[in-house]
């Protein structure tokens, strides 16, 4: 664990040179905890640690020197006494067993109180409902149950805690278990479930899953259903509650993702991601390739904040956006009488701003040709000159460019230069459209329900068919346009529940505009063959998925089982 040492240095310390009253200032010693006391040569020769009681002799075998910059990782830390000086060599602070034993209980304190909070909110979360909510862990042991589960199985909460939803099965308490299937099938599961005193239950259940695609947790809601008279009004409710829970549920994994400030969950961007990770922490340009509104902006600030250059500025310029007579100024800065109308003083550009930090250059294919030669010049020699100037000015930026077209087209057209492009196509980075990563649909749009919901002080929820239809659309405008459907549909929707009514007609009329057919969906143009390989490909794995074994799959699909087998062996490679 790695922390600033301005957050655990004490700086209750008092320096004076080897020969001065140690008693006078001793008498003082409320006002200090540690005394330093300096040869002639200015170095150490004694440290005092002061309590209530008495004082202490520290040894000076380990002493190190940090500045006050500096972080210190405790895991690797070796007990040495730390001396934290200002950037003049002044000391100034002191740090030893003390010290950090007092910052890891302030941190633990503050942990316990987000664990009491969190404790909390969940304990008032499953005593606020006439249903009966139980919380399993991976292997279907109950974890914790609401006190409703007394009206519904005739016994208390803690009579249940720590019992496997497969012996109370088999005991017939109730059958079937929805967590037990759910943890099977690694799917959510809906149900009706019969108990040992009679009674009807509908229970749904839910998996969690964590990074490893492992279920670590079952939660399942049993709504009473006894009466059958009141079964159907009674379904329509729970899957109202159904709709609530999956949002909580997103809304929690969206407040997980949010350190990182990305939301996603598709194995293309976790791809992405695993590259970013790779390159943020060297000072390589890099390229970052996608269309309008796929995040590029995004991903390039989470670049900086993880990397070494977290702590300066982080600048974007938009060169397609400014006239190319003010471009030059804005970027390189200007001197003193460089043009009519330029301040006395003369102005930084945007390459001096950006020192010790990172430099966005948004749509770097709309650069001008003359500035893509003084461009070439920062990259490769680090420095430039501003307009009107005559001195060169060292700079110290990491570049990042972004574009949503061919930068290599645009060489072999002439408007771009070749020697620019292999400077700023060190490393590319391609961030795939939203029609491409289906996965992430969801989760952004709860995101972006929960952002406007806190916005407009509202409590939408959005339906299952708004989800099926946003999967099905090909959102030319990729996240952008998702986020401004979202707004609009929170804005303007009358009930608490947004439903196709509430989108725009290019969303809702996607069967009569869109490439579909009978369930299929064509994103993108591909080989037939490739096409075809992929379409029996999916529908096989799909029928496995479903089905369990190969010889139920070719029941399902029409076709042998011998038939199933081999075309499986076959596409695996083509889709690979």
């Amino acid at each position: 664990m790695k922390v600033d040492v301005k957050d655990v240095m004490n700086n209750k310390i008092k320096t004076i040179k080897s020969g001065e009253d140690l008693n006078s200032i001793k008498d003082s010693k409320n006002l200090i905890d540690y005394l330093i006391v300096n040869n002639e040569e200015g170095r150490i020769k004694e440290i005092y640690y002061f309590n209530s009681e008495k004082e202490y002799s520290l040894s000076l075998s380990t002493v190190e020197y940090v500045c006050i910059d500096a972080l210190l990782d405790i895991d690797e830390w070796n007990h040495n006494i730390i001396i934290v000086t200002d950037d003049k060599k002044n000391k100034i602070g002191i740090i030893t067993s003390r010290e950090v034993i007092r910052y890891l209980n302030k941190k633990y304190g503050s942990l316990m109180e987000s664990y009491n909070s969190i404790k909390t909110d969940l304990d008032a979360f499953m005593a606020c409902s006439d249903d009966m909510v139980c919380i399993s862990d991976g292997s279907g042991i109950k974890v914790r149950l609401s006190s409703s589960c007394k009206k519904i199985y005739g016994l208390k909460p803690e009579e249940l805690v720590g019992k496997s939803v497969n012996e109370l099965e088999k005991s017939g308490m109730y059958f079937p278990s929805a967590t037990r299937i759910v943890i099977e099938e690694k799917k959510p599961v809906t149900l009706t479930q019969k108990t040992k005193s009679g009674k009807r239950l509908l229970v749904t259940a839910m998996p969690v899953f964590d990074d490893n695609n492992n279920i670590v947790r079952v939660v399942s809601i049993s709504k009473d259903i006894t009466n059958e008279e009141k079964l159907k009004n009674d379904l329509n409710k729970t899957r109202d509650l159904l709709q609530r829970y999956e949002h909580e549920l997103a809304a929690l994994r969206i407040e997980q993702t949010r350190d990182s400030n990305l939301v996603y969950k598709s194995k293309a961007m976790e791809k992405v991601l695993e590259l970013v990770k790779k390159v943020a922490p060297v000072d390589s340009t890099l390229l970052i390739y996608g269309e309008t509104g796929v995040g590029k902006e995004v991903i390039c600030k989470y670049i900086h904040n993880i990397s070494n250059r977290s702590g300066g500025p982080f600048v974007k310029i938009n060169c397609g956006s400014i006239p190319e007579n003010l471009l030059e100024a804005e970027l390189f800065g200007y001197e003193n009488g460089a043009f009519t109308g330029a301040r006395s003083e003369g102005k930084p550009g945007l390459f001096e701003i950006a020192d010790k930090g990172t430099l966005l250059l948004d749509e770097i294919g709309e650069l001008p040709l003359l500035l893509q030669v003084k461009l070439l010049r920062v990259l490769q020699e680090r420095e430039f000159m501003r307009v009107g100037g005559i001195k060169p000015r060292k700079v110290d930026v990491r570049i990042i460019a972004a574009t949503n077209k061919d930068l290599k087209k645009l060489v072999d057209e002439g408007k771009f230069r070749e020697d620019l492009y292999y400077r700023l196509n060190v490393i590319p980075i391609t961030i795939p459209p939203l029609r491409e990563r289906l996965e992430d649909i969801p989760v952004l749009t709860y995101y972006f329900l929960d952002m406007y919901n806190k916005k407009y002080s509202f409590s939408k929820q959005i339906t299952n068919e708004v989800i099926e239809t946003f999967i099905k659309y090909d959102w030319p405008g990729n996240v952008r346009e998702l986020e401004n459907v979202v707004e609009r549909a929170v804005i303007i929707s009358e009930s608490n529940f947004i439903r196709n009514s509430d989108l725009p007609s290019e969303l809702t009329n996607i069967k009569e505009n869109s490439n579909s057919l009978d369930g299929i969906y064509v994103s993108k143009l591909m080989p037939l063959k490739k096409a075809s390989a992929l379409l029996e490909y999916q529908l096989i794995k799909k029928a496995l998925d479903e089905s369990g074994s190969t010889y139920k799959a070719a029941k399902v699909l029409d076709v042998d089982q011998s038939t199933i087998v081999r075309k499986l062996q076959k596409y695996r490679d083509i889709v690979n």
